[in-house]
């Protein structure tokens, strides 16, 4: 009967019993004719609208797959709705380890307290939050910039939220970079001309009246001053360098000689700390400022023995891949690590872990390898000590 032919009509007429009944038929089958077009129409345009939201929902998956931005999204319970690939990526996780959960079931820590105090801000009416956080991912420093904002639908109800953030680690890491480099320019200039009458003078001094006088006090005074000016004049060096003094000089370069003459620095006088080296066959020539390249080297060697206390391991392990052409520097220690605190201003000027440490070495090892177009980070060596690993562009 439900397949039947709702447009038929039953054509008789009668004032009888008989015809009211037919009347009734008729109508009632007109109105069920209409009914089924009616349910037809409105399953045609359910059918329509599903596809219209099928097509907008993989419309915004795939936005939210290919924006640069991290984008993680809760339901008004704190259920985690979504996470874009950039959010993985950025925080090195995997969704389906927190997909569907609740964020205080997935959050540790620091995350759990900067979390809790979202949602208590929220509590009190605030519907947009704009937070600056500093965190270590997977053992490197990072730096992110948050946007909160809750989500509410046509009837103003809270449904959830939505968290969107920008990794601003190097934005932030040049910034500050270029700060110190124009300080290091100008102290490089107003400090290191005065360095060199002040010296002469103290050596003419001492040449002059020294036998006149025949006073320890005034030779130890003139010994002070040459010898304090030599050690304003390393600094003002260090700072030159830093500021990028002289320019760049780069040449076709073998990667591993360079390597090889800074490990030779230190054959002598080192007899309890074992440098190896560890080369790939297949790692080509590198266009590199091949002193600006060893002094970075030292630098980190220079790190890597004081790290072991003179009594340990240092390797240093050069591989390639031919398919990002990337060269790989690792130089890892078994000294006592670097924390998670240290490793977020470690490259910053003037920051050191070491007690005399004037704090340039390793920004001036930064500043040497971006001027070579390449990236330097640190993470734990495995099972003790820390790692210092480069990665160079290899251009054909």
């Amino acid at each position: 009967m439900t397949d039947g032919d709702l447009n038929y009509q039953i054509d008789f007429e009668t004032d009888d019993e008989i015809g009211t009944l037919i009347k009734s038929f008729n109508s009632m089958t007109k109105e069920l004719a209409t009914g089924r077009e009616q349910i037809a129409l409105s399953g045609e345009m359910l059918k329509q609208q599903n596809a219209e939201l099928e097509k907008s929902r993989q419309y915004i998956e795939i936005v939210l797959k290919n924006i640069s931005a991290g984008v993680i999204s809760i339901d008004n319970k704190g259920t985690i709705m979504t996470i874009n690939k950039a959010a993985e990526s950025m925080l090195d996780i995997n969704s389906r380890d927190i997909l569907n959960h609740n964020f205080k079931d997935v959050l540790k820590n620091d995350y759990l307290k900067i979390a809790n105090k979202i949602n208590t801000q929220v509590a009190q009416g605030q519907e947009t939050l704009k937070i600056p956080l500093s965190a270590t991912v997977s053992g490197a420093p990072k730096h992110f910039f948050l946007n909160f904002n809750t989500l509410k639908n046509d009837q103003d109800k809270n449904v959830g939220a939505v968290l969107v953030f920008d990794d601003v680690t190097e934005l932030e890491k040049a910034q500050r970079v270029a700060a110190w480099r124009e300080v290091a320019r100008r102290i490089a200039h107003e400090v290191k001309n005065p360095l060199t009458p002040i010296k002469l003078s103290a050596q003419r001094l001492k040449r002059k009246y020294g036998k006149e006088i025949n006073d320890d006090v005034f030779t130890s005074c003139a010994d002070t001053i040459v010898e304090h000016v030599d050690l304003i004049k390393n600094l003002v060096n260090q700072f030159a360098a830093f500021a990028k003094f002289p320019d760049a000089n780069v040449t076709q370069c073998r990667i591993e000689n360079i390597v090889l003459e800074t490990i030779a620095l230190y054959r002598e006088g080192l007899e309890n700390v074992d440098i190896k080296s560890r080369f790939a066959e297949n790692i080509p020539m590198l266009k590199l400022d091949q002193q600006h390249m060893k002094q970075a080297f030292i630098n980190l060697v220079d790190n890597a023995v004081y790290a072991v206390n003179k009594k340990g391991t240092i390797l240093i392990d050069i591989s390639y891949d031919e398919i990002l052409k990337i060269v790989r520097i690792e130089i890892a220690d078994t000294g006592k690590g670097i924390s998670d605190k240290e490793k977020t201003k470690l490259f910053e000027p003037y920051f050191s872990t070491k007690k005399s440490g004037m704090g340039l070495g390793l920004a001036i090892v930064h500043s040497i390898i971006s001027d070579h177009n390449g990236v330097i980070r640190v993470q734990d060596n495995k099972p003790e000590g820390a790692k210092f690993i480069i990665e160079l562009p290899a251009y054909s």
